[in-house]
């Protein structure tokens, strides 16, 4: 299966960071119970609080399309003029790395 992984980084207008959070939680339920969808994150950074990053696995291309034109995917994105500074920075790549379970990379490090 060739994975398709996602990230989009969202930076929130000033006064907006709050709420632009809780819309990007709201997404989680709904995203990680559609068809092909293998991880759903959201990140905030540590030292800014208006970046936001969604982290986003799909088994394609196709599944994820179908992501991005769900009712309530597009209800999100037609907010996001004024949740953010700019359009969302959503970029694709390719897993490099073999795949790890959590309990065996936690175990190593004991």
């Amino acid at each position: 299966m060739n994975i398709v992984s996602k990230v989009a980084f969202f930076a929130a207008r000033k006064g907006r960071e709050k709420h632009l959070g809780e819309r990007l939680l709201q997404l989680v339920p709904r995203s990680r119970a559609e068809p092909g969808n293998l991880r759903y994150e959201v990140l905030q950074d540590a030292s800014d609080d208006g970046i936001w990053i969604v982290l986003e696995d799909w088994c394609s291309e196709v599944d994820f399309d179908a992501h991005m034109a769900t009712p309530y995917v597009c209800s999100f994105l037609a907010e996001v003029p004024d949740l953010c500074d700019g359009d969302p920075d959503i970029r694709s790549y390719r897993k490099r790395s073999p795949q790890e379970s959590g309990h065996q990379v936690l175990e190593n490090r004991q």
